[in-house]
């Protein structure tokens, strides 16, 4: 026995303290770990309670101001149409979009830039009323962005254009239906030609022209609103929209912390004008509190091309630091003066 091997009790009770101490440390990093967590998770809920909390809400249905369509020629033939040198006109009506034709617009090799054609209206058309201006077009040829221009004139000859707005880009074969907004609608009382132009040469290429019109225009919307939940009042500061074109991004000082954009199909658009109203009993400021309801109008003369019939529309209106409100409708077919959007 003079070999035998053995543990004390002492050595056994060191080991012993050692395991437990390291599963203390090992016990309390994770009790931490998770009461940080909780803790983190907890403040995270509040935060988003507040903010949902802080958020406003429709009452009722969208309205909405429009103007309807106002035809400035259907372009049906081209008895009162003129072509410059290089162009052949000629009535078309097997390829059409409206009405019982089109008119055809044969640019030869020859022809370099400037007026293409154009028509005299028989008497003036009042397009003060509109935002836009626009017509159905095709070509035979794929074009880009500012190869032609659609002329609107208060004198005959579409000598001294009051607007040359840009057609946009074209693609080979296909009817596109083009809404420009215009730059000063006031100097489109008395519309006496319209037409169309190419600032470049175009090459030789074939057009189609059909129906040029203000169109059916939705100009601004009306929201009634309240808060989502009884809180802290949601703040409607005024912006004064000095240069009339219906967007608050441009303006020098920046006092409005609500912020209003409009999406569709085509394009994104931020920081709209608005102005806002109380209606029934409220206490005068500005500030939309529980029990309040205020009368939000979004301007859209920002919005280029301005939204027509059937157009598919999203509204987000961002309360500074708040849940934004997002309303997504589509115009209706039937455009006008004033009118409810479901």
């Amino acid at each position: 026995m003079r070999s035998a091997r053995g543990i004390t009790g002492l050595e056994t009770a060191i080991i012993l303290i050692a395991f437990v101490v390291v599963a203390s440390v090992f016990a309390y990093s994770i009790l931490s770990a998770g009461l940080f967590t909780a803790e983190r998770s907890k403040q995270a809920v509040y935060t988003g309670i507040d903010t949902a909390a802080s958020s406003i809400e429709l009452v009722g249905l969208m309205k909405a101001d429009g103007v309807a369509a106002t035809v400035i020629t259907a372009a049906d033939a081209t008895a009162s149409w003129t072509a410059l040198a290089n162009v052949t006109l000629a009535s078309e009506t097997d390829d059409r979009k409206e009405g019982t034709g089109s008119v055809r617009m044969t640019i030869a090799g020859g022809f370099t830039s400037g007026l293409i054609a154009y028509e005299d209206l028989g008497s003036t058309v009042d397009l003060s009323g509109h935002y836009a201006a626009g017509l159905w077009i095709k070509s035979d040829t794929t074009l880009a962005s500012g190869v032609l221009k659609l002329l609107l004139d208060d004198s005959a000859g579409c000598g001294s254009p009051e607007e040359s707005l840009d057609v946009g880009a074209l693609t080979a074969a296909t009817w596109t239906q083009v809404h420009r907004n215009v730059s000063d609608a006031s100097a489109l009382t008395a519309v006496a030609c319209t037409g169309l132009s190419a600032p470049g040469d175009p090459g030789a290429i074939v057009l189609l022209v059909d129906l040029i019109q203000g169109p059916p225009e939705i100009q601004r919307v009306h929201l009634a609103l309240k808060n989502a939940l009884p809180t802290a009042g949601v703040v409607f500061i005024p912006q004064a929209d000095s240069n009339g074109d219906g967007l608050l991004s441009d303006e020098t000082d920046q006092a409005n912390l609500l912020v209003i954009s409009y999406m569709d199909t085509t394009q994104l658009v931020r920081d709209l004008a608005w102005s806002t109203k109380e209606l029934g009993r409220g206490n005068g400021d500005q500030e939309l509190s529980n029990g309040e309801t205020f009368l939000l109008t979004i301007e859209l003369r920002g919005v280029d091309p301005i939204p027509t019939t059937d157009t598919a529309m999203t509204f987000h209106i961002a309360p500074p630091q708040e849940a934004s409100l997002v309303l997504e409708k589509i115009a209706p077919t039937n455009i006008t003066p004033s009118m409810v959007i479901p």
